[in-house]
C-alpha cells in the first residue's frame, strides 16, 4: 500500500473508486492463492503491511504509540520467540456512507517491520453491493485471507453458506496457527457466528507461507485502491476476549506481549484510534473518527 501523501476530503473515496474504474486492467498476478476464488485483475489487493506516518520515526517494538496512514489498533513485536498463532474475534461493523470509504478488520502475523504478511478477516465498504459494480470493487462485506505479495483471496465453499456471507453485526472468529516449522505451513480458520448465538458458517485451509514470525496484530485498516482512501465511517469496532498470540508453543493475551498502539493518523484528524486495552487484556474498541476510544468493560 502505497502512502497517502494527503488526507482525501469527503468525496475522496467516491473521485478515488471513479479513477480506479477507469483504469486499466493489470496483469495477472504471477502466482495463485492457496485455495479460495483469487480476485481478477482489475479487483482490489487494498491490504498492506504498516505505512508509518513518518517514515524517519523509529519504531517502538515493546509498548508506546506509533501513526499510521493506514492501520489501526494493536501489535505484539515478543522479546523472545517467534510467533507461531495469533487469535481475534470481533463484531462487523456497519460502514456508513459519508465520509465514503472502504475498510478491514483482521488479524495477522507479521508486516509490521518486515514486508511478510499473513492475514485473514473481513472487508468492508460503504458502497452497497449492486450488480456489474461489485465486480470491480467487491461486495461490500466479505470475508478474505491473503499472503502478501499475493492479492487477498475472498473466501469461497465455506460449511453451512458455501457463498461465506457476512454482514454487519455477524461475530467473526479468525485463528491463524503454524502447523509445520520446515517447510512452513499455515492453518487459517475463521468461524462466522449471527448475534444471536447461531453458527452461520466455517472453513479452513492450509497454506504455505514463509513467514518471518516477528509480530501479531489485531488491526482496523483503510485500504489504498491505486489511490488514496478514506477510512469508511464503521463506528466503533469491537475486538473481543478470544484476542491473543502464541510464541512457541505458548498462548498469551495482548497485554502480556507488552503491545504497541497504533493510531490511523494520516493529517490533522485521526481516523481511528484503539481503546486501551480491557481488564482482561484481550478486547479493545477501535474507534473510527472519534480522538478518544473507551476502553470494553472486559
Amino acid at each position: 500500500m502505497r502512502r497517502r501523501a494527503w488526507t482525501v476530503g469527503l468525496f475522496g473515496a467516491g473521485m478515488a473508486l471513479g479513477a480506479w474504474l477507469a483504469a486499466p486492467a493489470a496483469a495477472p498476478p504471477s502466482s495463485a492463492s492457496a485455495s479460495g476464488t483469487q480476485l481478477a485483475s482489475n479487483d482490489i489487493s487494498p491490504l498492506s503491511t504498516l505505512v508509518r506516518a513518518d517514515p524517519h520515526q523509529a519504531l517502538p517494538l515493546h509498548g508506546g504509540t506509533v501513526d499510521s496512514l493506514n492501520w489501526s489498533g494493536y501489535v505484539v513485536t515478543p522479546r523472545h520467540g517467534d510467533v507461531t498463532g495469533v487469535t481475534t474475534n470481533f463484531v462487523v461493523p456497519s460502514a456508513g456512507l459519508v465520509p465514503p470509504g472502504f475498510a478491514a478488520t483482521w488479524a495477522g502475523i507479521g508486516g509490521y517491520s518486515t514486508q511478510d504478511l499473513l492475514q485473514a478477516g473481513v472487508a468492508e465498504g460503504s458502497l452497497p453491493t449492486v450488480p456489474l459494480v461489485d465486480q470491480v470493487i467487491g461486495q461490500q462485506y466479505y470475508a478474505w485471507y491473503e499472503l502478501l505479495p499475493n492479492p487477498a483471496t475472498p473466501l469461497t465453499g465455506c460449511t453451512g453458506d458455501s457463498a461465506c456471507t457476512v454482514a454487519p453485526g455477524d461475530h467473526v472468529s479468525v485463528v491463524i496457527t503454524q502447523v509445520s516449522a520446515s517447510p512452513q505451513r499455515w492453518s487459517i480458520a475463521m468461524t462466522n457466528t449471527s448475534a444471536g448465538g447461531q453458527e452461520l458458517w466455517t472453513w479452513s485451509e492450509t497454506v504455505p507461507y514463509v513467514s518471518s514470525r516477528s509480530s501479531a496484530e489485531w488491526i482496523l485498516e483503510a485500504p489504498t485502491l491505486f489511490v488514496p482512501t478514506l477510512l469508511a465511517p464503521v463506528g466503533t469496532v469491537s475486538f473481543g476476549s478470544a484476542d491473543g498470540f502464541t510464541v512457541g508453543t505458548t498462548e498469551q493475551s495482548i497485554q502480556a506481549g507488552d503491545p504497541t498502539e497504533i493510531v490511523l493518523s494520516p493529517g490533522l484528524i485521526d481516523e481511528a484510534t484503539p481503546s486501551a486495552l480491557a481488564a482482561n487484556g484481550r478486547s479493545f474498541g477501535d474507534c473510527a473518527y472519534v480522538q478518544r476510544c473507551q476502553a470494553p468493560g472486559g
